[in-house]
């Protein structure tokens, strides 16, 4: 074969030009041509190669070529390409300077997605939703401020008082028209009254000081939540971030496990908290008379709010992420703690609600029958400032052992309050209204037993599960009852000067946990050993609902059962219909699990 169909030459004939050089060995360039030279020179060997005719010599021009020919000309004998002046660089060459020009970027979008992924893999995802939840949380709170305070202006103008302004002039002087400071003072106090509502349910102290100039001055603190806003405000944080857990929790917006939930619940809770402490302390209600001396200034904000919205905000978003989560493997041990608090809401529920009814429409009709038609439009209008406080108040009475008490200290003499540590228990309502009440409160453990028995599974053989299953319903009912006492519990201090201080608490009994421990032991007993007896005779429809997710995760691990994939729906796990697409992994309960 003629010599030219080996451009690159014979490496191991000697008798070849170049045959056998340093410079026709395997190279950088993996082809056994020397580097790459932009400038063309003679090298140590002069301009030409006596008797050789097979290429150009090195200070030769080379003919012209076309750019694309440039790169892939073949190379002289010796190993080197003849220059043909600006030569465009090889394809190697052009992808390092490529690689080189990007390094740097290519290098940061690496480490964040590394980052990312390593944030993913401890459960700690996407913050966005989480705080959008916190905000909404507390949107909706205002919102239930606003219904409450329409009830109260509704309830205030069907009251039969008579005059609402009780005979008195509104003064019409520069303090109080809006062109007055004062006047616009008490403009944005009257718009802040949602925010100090809020504040209020947040385990707040609505705090009055009134300066009276000579006369001295007088402060008064109230006590209180209005559990309208209180429970609009935890439900939406739980239900919100349930959801968000259950449809999102995976890919871009989601992926937060535990560690995640307890990081962004958190920092949700504080920004809001912060929000509306300055909030509250902007639009606190204040009048001032320069002419009277008198001062007036009515707020809400302080650390109990402080810490007390905190808590209502981020405790429910963590429970609600850890709601939605994918459950471990070892979750059956302890499911019942999860349980037990919902069994125990069930029950209060389950009585309160037709001894709420039964209440109201007995007293509506005695209340008519005695000609006070007037009073109950307007107490049924007001159902949203004490409609829930009421109904918390009749678990605890539900009890039957548990009275309501109203303790009243200092000087209530001078303000015409006796003095007393008051208790009222069921049997002090009407007969029509108590016997019915006995009724459903013995009737109702046994209802609850028979929810808490279905579908319920308790691995023998293992320690930790027999003492969970045995300790979860008394631990929730105490710890419940427990929450219970900080929700109804209103108390009022007023001190004035030369007069005296009043202190009223209202609330349940402070034995009322104990009660509820062994109400807790009772049902539990009832559906170990009574409620498998009538378990075959319930229909599904009363009491299925309750474990619907745990069966729903037993029938997915059972083998043999259809391997379609789960998917997790606001419902629980349901077959999903769509292939399983490839994105990142659920986040795991706990990291490494």
């Amino acid at each position: 074969m003629p010599e030219t169909n080996y451009p690159y030459g014979h490496g191991d004939d000697q008798n070849r030009p170049g045959g056998g050089l340093p410079a026709h060995e395997s190279g950088s360039n993996g082809h056994g041509e020397a580097p790459f030279s932009p400038t063309p020179s003679g090298g140590a060997f002069g301009s030409s190669v006596p008797g050789t005719t097979s290429g150009p010599s090195f200070d030769s021009a080379a003919p012209p070529t076309s750019p694309t020919s440039a790169s892939s000309a073949a190379p002289s004998p010796w190993g080197v390409s003849a220059p043909s002046g600006p030569a465009a660089p090889s394809g190697a060459q052009g992808a390092q300077g490529a690689q080189g020009a990007q390094g740097s970027h290519g290098t940061q979008t690496l480490s964040a997605r590394q980052a990312g992924t390593a944030l993913r893999k401890v459960g700690i995802g996407n913050p966005l939703p989480t705080f959008a939840v916190g905000v909404l949380a507390y949107i909706v709170a205002l919102g239930a401020a606003l219904l409450v305070i329409i009830s109260a202006v509704l309830v205030a103008l069907t009251a039969d008082t008579g005059d609402l302004t009780g005979g008195g002039t509104v003064p019409t002087d520069d303090s109080a028209s809006p062109s007055g400071d004062g006047g616009w003072r008490a403009i944005v106090g009257l718009v802040g009254l949602p925010f100090q509502l809020v504040s209020l349910a947040s385990f707040g102290s609505y705090d009055a000081e009134l300066n009276l100039g000579f006369f001295g001055s007088a402060t008064m603190s109230w006590r209180g939540l209005p559990l309208l806003i209180t429970v609009a405000m935890v439900a939406t944080a739980f239900l919100a971030a349930r959801l968000i857990q259950r449809r999102w929790g995976t890919g871009r917006w989601g992926s937060n496990g535990v560690l995640g939930a307890l990081l962004w619940s958190g920092i949700s809770g504080l920004a809001v908290v912060i929000v509306a402490v300055i909030a509250t302390r902007v639009t606190a209600f204040a009048i001032e008379d320069d002419t009277l001396g008198l001062s007036l200034s009515m707020h809400s904000a302080g650390v109990d709010m402080f810490f007390g919205t905190w808590a209502l905000i981020a405790l429910p978003l963590f429970l609600g992420h850890v709601a939605g989560l994918a459950k471990p493997a070892w979750w059956s041990l302890v499911a019942d703690l999860a349980a037990a608090p919902r069994l125990a809401l069930a029950h209060a529920l389950a009585f309160a609600i037709p001894v709420w009814v039964l209440i109201a429409v007995g007293g509506a009709i005695a209340m008519t029958v005695q000609g006070e038609g007037q009073s109950v439009l307007s107490l049924f209008l007001g159902l949203p400032i004490w409609g829930l406080s009421g109904l918390a108040l009749l678990p605890g009475l539900g009890m039957l052992i548990v009275p309501m008490q109203l303790d009243t200290r200092g000087s209530v003499e001078d303000f015409g309050i006796e003095r007393g540590n008051e208790f009222q228990w069921f049997f002090d309502l009407p007969w029509y209204l108590w016997i019915p009440m006995v009724l459903i409160a013995l009737l109702i453990p046994l209802v609850v037993a028979l929810l808490w028995n279905r579908d319920r599974e308790i691995e023998k053989g293992n320690i930790l599960a027999q003492v969970v299953s045995w300790a979860a319903l008394p631990l929730a009912y105490f710890g419940c009852s427990l929450v219970l006492l900080a929700l109804v519990r209103v108390s009022v201090h007023v001190q004035m000067g030369m007069v005296g201080d009043l202190e009223a608490t209202m609330g349940l009994a402070l034995w009322m946990p104990v009660v509820a421990f062994f109400i807790g032991l009772m049902v539990e007993v009832l559906a170990r050993f009574g409620a498998p007896f009538v378990d075959r005779f319930v229909p599904g429809l009363l009491v299925n609902w309750f474990r619907r997710s745990a069966r729903t995760r037993r029938a997915a691990a059972e083998p043999g059962t259809d391997q379609a994939p789960w998917a997790r729906t606001p419902w629980g796990l349901a077959p999903s219909t769509q292939a399983p697409s490839p994105q990142v992994p659920p986040a795991p309960y706990f990291p490494g699990s």
